[in-house]
């Protein structure tokens, strides 16, 4: 251990040293910090393409702050709707902007914020839309993606059982295909298929290709008629307590990022195959006031259940896409469900109001298991929901919430609130409450848990500049449940304490310490019954990231993790990346080597990965091993780029990896990416 030790403080002086020969940094490279610190601490089954491609998609081709519409800035993701107004009322009444200084006299737009916005916007010439269709088709762009990935080990899902039977349908690769058109906010045409591994490819359950296809067209008829999408789509409104669609930001070290943003409809774009909607849905203008309405019907996966004295009904909904096996097979596209809704909006000067209504069908009753954290959760065949929600900001003051009722008379109710005292101190605070019989099976809010039932909750955040080149962020997080949930034996109680502290000294060197404190009550086995008893996780992270010249970036990053359940555990973590960039050749090549060490999976690390276009991952590290990646991304030409990705787990505490079908023999996970994208 201590030549353990001895070797990461070598690193570390060696890492400071080429810190202090860097130069420039390249704005753009800023986009990976700010995915991570979004998306880290998010729940794994949250569909993030939409901010993935936002981002990626105006860091290649940033926005005219001078031109952009309450839309396009909505792509940006850190701007709430009094913002965007803002924005485009000053625009209004002064004209052209020149520059971020300028924008920095808008009341509630921080040098903190113009720094996250600098690099994917531009302060251009006021730019003529094409109207006519012949200059929609002339100024549009087409984009077509092929994506291939696998594993170069067999797992057992891939092999004969001694009946001679295979368990899964089809073949190892993932194929991945997208096809879009887009001209501006006019008219967005999209068709995407995807096969999963496992999943049978123009054979056995999918005789017509892939296994899943999603498709749209989105129109811009006029200054009435916003926008007609036909196909599948994504509702965001309000606060999320009724309807909130893709990602949805939480805790995470932009302690001030508590409400949301990008509200309203958007064509869907992902591979998740339950969580959107597919039919018809148009969004009306009627001067500061807009009026959204929506109707999906699709079959969804489901366990479905028969019984002698019930009709057949389904236990519950399916959300992992997969369609490998007989089972999961069976459950594929089980269940007809509707969705119809409306989202209205006022926009004021300084305030903006809105309203959601949404209403669920399902064709069979929805019944759950007996166990007695199911009582006061959604049952039967129909539900509703209706929400009322408001956004206020006066000077430096921002105040926003929710109040939602479903069916059951089940009430939630959010309210948060943003003081920018000055421009070196902000404070967040955001309180919420949703009751145990509360039911919104497509809300997505701000919350500990993953469902927004059951849960009070007090979260408190500050962003203080204390000095020069120094940030401070930090948050405090209370909440209980009244109820049982499923990881717990009875009502129970947490609490989270995140601190982190940023010296940018200069675009040459940066660095940052972290701390989290999470503690909370689980279910553990004790004396032959499940009690509550407190669990913690405690994570203290250092982060070095340096520019040695305008084509080099190397980031240190050392991660220690304590676990105390029933027994306690420890696990360390330390990677070095590079990404290079050469001058005169159109290659961008990142590259990561990291150690491991953790007791079991509760102490396990995530990190964030430089991927393929539009992708993210952020594997696990836990056990003992090694992992390293190699991405390059090369353009070819104007209009064609691939990328590539060879990336390998090693472990030396273990002869097998995972378990039942996916269990591979051996010590050893090489996984191998390639993608190619055909601009027109």
């Amino acid at each position: 251990m201590k030549k353990l030790f001895k070797n990461i403080t070598l690193l570390l002086f060696a890492s400071i040293s080429l810190f202090s020969k860097a130069q420039e940094n390249d704005p753009t490279r800023n986009l990976e910090a700010i995915i991570e610190s979004l998306i880290e601490n998010m729940d794994q089954e949250t569909d993030v393409t939409l901010i993935v491609e936002d981002l990626e998609e105006l860091a290649e081709n940033p926005l005219n702050i001078n031109s952009a519409t309450d839309f396009e800035l909505s792509k940006l993701h850190i701007l709430n709707d009094i913002q965007i107004q803002k924005i485009l009322n000053y625009r209004t009444e002064f004209g052209i902007v020149y520059s971020l200084f300028e924008l920095n006299t808008i009341d509630g737009i921080t040098p903190e914020l113009l720094n996250k916005m600098a690099p994917f916007i531009w302060f251009g010439q006021t730019e003529q839309k094409p109207e006519s269709f012949s200059n929609i088709l002339k100024y549009g762009k087409h984009q077509l993606l092929l994506r291939s990935l696998g594993t170069t080990q067999i797992p057992q899902g891939y092999k004969a059982r001694e009946d001679g039977t295979i368990p899964y349908e089809g073949g190892r690769q993932r194929i991945y295909t997208r096809y879009r058109f887009q001209s501006g906010e006019k008219v967005s045409v999209g068709l995407t298929a995807e096969k999963d591994p496992g999943e049978a490819f123009f054979s056995g359950s999918n005789k017509n290709g892939f296994n899943f296809y999603s498709g749209h067209v989105s129109l811009k008829i006029n200054s009435l008629i916003q926008n007609v999408t036909v196909g599948d789509f994504l509702v965001r409104s309000g606060q999320g307590l009724v309807l909130w669609q893709g990602f949805s930001s939480g805790k995470s070290v932009y302690s001030m990022n508590i409400s949301k943003t990008n509200q309203g409809v958007r064509p869907f774009t992902s591979t998740d195959e339950n969580l959107f909607f597919r039919g018809v849905t148009t969004t009306l203008k009627f001067g500061n006031a807009k009026l959204s309405l929506f109707y999906s019907q699709k079959n969804v996966d489901a366990n479905l259940a028969f019984s002698d004295s019930l009709d057949t009904y389904f236990t519950s909904l399916q959300t992992s896409g997969y369609h490998r096996t007989a089972n999961e097979i069976i459950d594929e596209k089980a269940l007809k469900q509707t969705n119809l809704g409306a989202v209205a909006t006022w926009n004021f000067k300084n305030l903006k109001i809105g309203a959601t209504f949404l209403n669920q069908h399902f064709e069979i009753p929805f019944i759950r298991s007996e166990q007695l954290y199911n009582k006061y959760l959604f049952s039967g065949k129909e539900n509703f929901t209706v929400g009322t929600d408001y956004l206020f900001s006066q000077g430096k003051y921002q105040f926003f919430g929710e109040a939602a009722i479903s069916k059951s008379k089940g009430k939630a109710i959010l309210q948060g609130a943003i003081a920018h005292i000055n421009d070196q101190l902000i404070f967040s605070a955001l309180f919420r409450h949703f009751d145990k019989n509360y039911h919104a099976l497509w809300a997505n809010t701000f919350a500990e848990g993953s469902s927004t039932n059951n849960e009070s909750g007090m979260y408190f955040g500050t962003r203080i500049l204390p000095v020069k080149f120094v940030t401070l962020s930090a948050y405090s997080d209370f909440y209980r449940s009244e109820w049982i949930n499923f990881t717990t034996a009875g009502p129970s109680k947490g609490w989270d304490i995140f601190t982190q502290a940023d010296f940018n000294f200069s675009n040459k060197f940066q660095f940052y310490v972290r701390f989290k404190n999470e503690e909370k009550d689980q279910k553990f086995a004790q004396n032959e019954m499940y009690v509550n008893l407190p669990e913690c996780i405690q994570k203290t992270r250092l982060h070095f990231q340096a520019n040695p010249s305008e084509t080099l970036t190397l980031k240190t990053r050392i991660e220690h993790v304590f676990y105390k359940g029933t027994e306690e555990e420890m696990g360390f973590m330390i990677f070095q990346d590079v990404q290079f960039t050469p001058a005169r050749v159109p290659l961008n090549v990142s590259a990561r080597v990291a150690w491991f060490n953790t007791e079991s999976y509760n102490s396990r690390i995530y990190a964030y990965e430089n991927d393929l276009l539009y992708t993210f991952s952020i594997p696990a590290y836990y056990g003992k091993g090694i992992r390293t990646y190699l991405n390059l991304k090369y353009k070819i030409n104007e209009k064609i780029d691939i990328w590539f990705k060879f990336a390998n787990t090693s472990w030396s505490d273990r002869e097998t990896i995972s378990s039942g079908y996916n269990e591979i023999a051996g010590n050893q996970k090489t996984e191998l990416k390639f993608q190619l994208r055909m601009k027109i």
